[in-house]
């Protein structure tokens, strides 16, 4: 049995504005094991990204706050510790890769300076010391001739080699947890199938914990162990990625599913989901899918539904599944 590196326990985060109170996350709960990749996957503003930056409690302040819930990372509330003892730990227990590297990446500084801040930082290494574990966390995602490109510019690398750096920069201390933030999206097909490799190589030599953040099923298919379906703030479905594709219980997984386009079906028109999430600013009261859910009922509409274990951590919060 694999050690689980991340427990998340009912996390509620929560934006204040002049126009209300905006759940972005609320009652979210998941783990994530040793040597695991776990999916989040769901429509853009479900808060997914919210989720991750939670957990590296990076929330734009002061609107931006934690108001409840647990985050025990390798066996402690982080939400407990002060900021100084959390600057300890990004980086060197949990790190994140952002989805756009141009705006991760100082244009300023060349890439070995912006990797050896962490390792100066979280090591207490420095001189040839450092240069020798840059060189080695840039030859750890695969990029060529590492002793010269620690010189290089971020400008001076294509979109690809630039997303390595960035994930150079979050895997050089060798963190338990990462956090990947639809990392592959601004990649074509070829270089995205290479990143996702590299990804899995890398999982395989230090045994990292991912949390892999996307709304691309083809790949959570490719990368996941285990997937957990988000919508309006919420997760509705938690189940392993074979279970996911294979016997989806909550409508919003299904037509998720549904929308993902098949080479077999040239003629067919694609599946859409109708209508549009709630506003986090004023929630319905029931299921939050309701109004766009084909089999809904009355009681869907009046009482927020329970989330029931069907089987093997197979977790689906539905009124119709029993």
């Amino acid at each position: 049995m694999s050690r689980t590196i991340l427990q998340v326990e009912d996390l509620h985060t929560s934006f204040y504005t002049r126009a209300g109170e905006v759940k972005a996350v609320d009652g979210v709960s998941f783990h994530v094991d040793e040597k695991e990749t776990f999916g989040l996957v769901g429509e853009s503003a479900c808060g997914k990204t919210v989720t991750g930056l939670s957990l590296l409690r990076l929330l734009p302040e002061p609107a931006g706050r934690i108001v409840g819930g647990k985050i025990i990372l390798n066996g402690r509330n982080i939400l407990e510790l002060s900021k100084k003892e959390m600057r300890a730990v990004r980086g060197k227990e949990i790190s994140m890769i952002l989805q756009d590297p141009m705006t991760s990446l100082n244009p300023v500084y060349t890439v070995g300076n912006q990797i050896a801040e962490s390792i100066k930082l979280h090591q207490g290494l420095r001189d040839e010391k450092v240069t020798d574990e840059v060189i080695s966390a840039l030859r750890l995602l695969k990029i060529p001739a590492p002793e010269s490109r620690i010189r290089d510019y971020p400008f001076q690398m294509s979109g690809g080699m630039r997303q390595r750096v960035v994930g150079a920069i979050a895997m050089s201390c060798r963190p338990n947890l990462l956090i990947a933030d639809e990392p592959t999206t601004a990649l074509d097909a070829t270089i995205q199938a290479q990143y996702i490799a590299l990804f899995q190589d890398i999982q395989r030599t230090t045994n990292v914990g991912i949390l892999f953040i996307t709304h691309d099923f083809g790949v959570v298919a490719k990368m996941c162990h285990r997937v957990g379906v988000m919508y309006a703030g919420r997760i509705v479905e938690t189940a392993t990625t074979s279970k996911i594709f294979k016997d989806p219980r909550h409508p919003y997984t299904v037509a998720l599913i549904n929308s993902v386009p098949r080479l077999e079906e040239k003629n067919k028109r694609l599946f859409s989901i109708e209508g549009q999430p709630p506003s986090l600013l004023n929630l319905p009261p029931g299921c939050r899918f309701a109004a766009r859910c084909d089999k809904v009922m009355d009681k869907c509409r009046e009482q927020q539904p329970p989330e029931v274990d069907i089987g093997d951590g197979h977790l689906v919060s539905c009124w119709k599944v029993k």
